[in-house]
């Protein structure tokens, strides 16, 4: 990771974690080339990439300003990851479970209707994965990524798949705060997994959105119920540190 990197990560977790409030002035172009010496070229760049996922308002003559946290770009991989790292945030948990409730539905049934036999070896080839390893649970959980990463380039809608990166983090950050380990949910969860994916394989387009939702609506049960349980809280973010939904 160069400087340029090492920057943008720093920056982005402060700003994503609470360290720096929206509105905030951050330190001149001039300060934090002496505070982390490096050139204006490597403290530009920095402010571009955070421009550009929303996270600071860079206006010339007016200085370096953190937006408000309803303005970041939540499809960004690195922003969600920053902001779920610490514990995660409930109203965002439930935003991306209700977004992905939307998406991922409609993904299997045009994977049922549209998939090749190409797209048919990777799904199985996932699945595969997932069922040889409930014991491993970051080989299992990576394979359930790239199951439903499968699933989404098998729906051969060419925007769908561009954010292809996007929706495996949203996935992500919503597996990584309902994940169960125990021997029933992973029973379970590989039995769902194998129906999707014989309902694709069979082209069954109903089954597959039934399916889908079906997993979805057993994922937001955990996360909500969580979140009851804890009084809102998912994770172990500090409330301060939270942002307002």
């Amino acid at each position: 990771m160069n400087k340029t990197e090492r920057l943008t990560q720093l920056f982005g977790k402060r700003i994503t974690q609470g360290d720096y409030a929206p509105g905030v002035a951050l330190p001149s172009e001039a300060d934090l080339c002496e505070q982390f010496g490096v050139s204006r070229n490597v403290i530009r760049e920095v402010v571009k990439v955070l421009a550009t996922k929303r996270l600071i308002d860079a206006q010339r003559n007016r200085g370096l300003f953190v937006m408000p946290a309803e303005r970041w770009n939540y499809l960004d991989v690195d922003v969600l990851e920053w902001t779920l790292e610490k514990g995660s945030h409930p109203s965002l948990i439930r935003s991306l479970i209700e977004v992905w409730g939307l998406i991922e539905p409609i993904i299997s049934r045009w994977a049922a209707e549209r998939a090749t036999a190409v797209d048919l070896v990777e799904i199985e080839a996932s699945f595969n994965a997932m069922a040889a390893n409930p014991s491993r649970i970051d080989v299992f959980h990576e394979a359930d990524i790239r199951f439903h990463r499968a699933v989404l380039i098998a729906s051969h809608n060419v925007v769908m798949q561009q954010l292809s990166d996007a929706v495996s983090a949203l996935q992500r950050a919503i597996f990584d705060v309902t994940f169960v380990s125990d021997t029933a949910h992973m029973a379970l969860t590989i039995q769902e997994h194998r129906e999707l994916f014989e309902a694709i394989r069979r082209k069954l387009p109903d089954a597959a959105e039934a399916v889908s939702r079906q997993m979805i609506e057993r994922t937001a049960q955990r996360a909500f119920s969580g979140m009851d349980r804890d009084g809102g809280k998912v994770g172990t973010r500090a409330p301060d540190t939270e942002m307002d939904s």
